[in-house]
């Protein structure tokens, strides 16, 4: 399963937010300008985790692909195909993403969350008992960005950023899935679109 998740990651990585053409972007509504380095971190360091999940024998031969993949996409952005330009500190984000998934991955095998919730369904405590659970993974995530050169209150802020872009994919994805549920509606009855 990690191993078709990286698959999937990876081409979402290069095909969409890597080598789209920077007016197809604007066109969307898509700017990076401000959390380009983030984005280049928290995409290698998916990356990273899921490659060293799936292929666990392998990790320095992913290593230098996951590598050689950041160094392909400056080079793609600095084509005058796509209008982007290439960045030496995007490919240094991308490493730093690397060294964070590696560890992720690490500490997931040795710390599998032992702490289901204590019954199915609601219950008082269940959001306490989840904290509870999330807390060393948490840390294992802050102590990697730590050790890579960041901030604490940087992290902060930008786990918060990551939550807040995740509430919205949700949003859009339910608005998404519920605009093509009325398409399709529409369809079985014959009426146009």
């Amino acid at each position: 399963m990690a191993r078709v998740a990286f698959l999937a990651a990876l081409a979402g990585v290069l095909l969409l937010l890597a080598l789209f053409p920077a007016w197809l972007l604007q066109n969307l509504g898509v700017s990076f300008t401000h959390h380009g380095k983030l984005i280049h971190a928290a995409a290698f360091t998916v990356l990273a985790a899921l490659a060293s999940l799936g292929w666990t024998k392998h990790k320095a031969k992913l290593i230098v692909l996951l590598a050689f993949s950041g160094v392909a996409i400056e080079v793609v952005q600095g084509a005058q195909l796509i209008g982007r330009g290439p960045d030496a500190f995007d490919w240094i984000a991308d490493c730093a993403g690397m060294a964070c998934g590696i560890t992720i991955a690490r500490w997931t095998k040795r710390h599998r969350v032992r702490n289901p919730p204590k019954r199915p369904g609601e219950y008082p405590d269940r959001e306490i008992d989840c904290q509870k659970a999330m807390e060393p993974g948490f840390q294992a995530i802050v102590d990697c960005m730590l050790e890579a050169g960041w901030a604490r209150g940087e992290i902060m802020r930008s786990l918060r950023r990551l939550i807040s872009a995740d509430n919205m994919t949700q949003k859009e994805n339910a608005k998404l899935e519920a605009q093509l549920a009325i398409a399709r509606a529409m369809s079985r009855v014959g009426r146009p679109l």
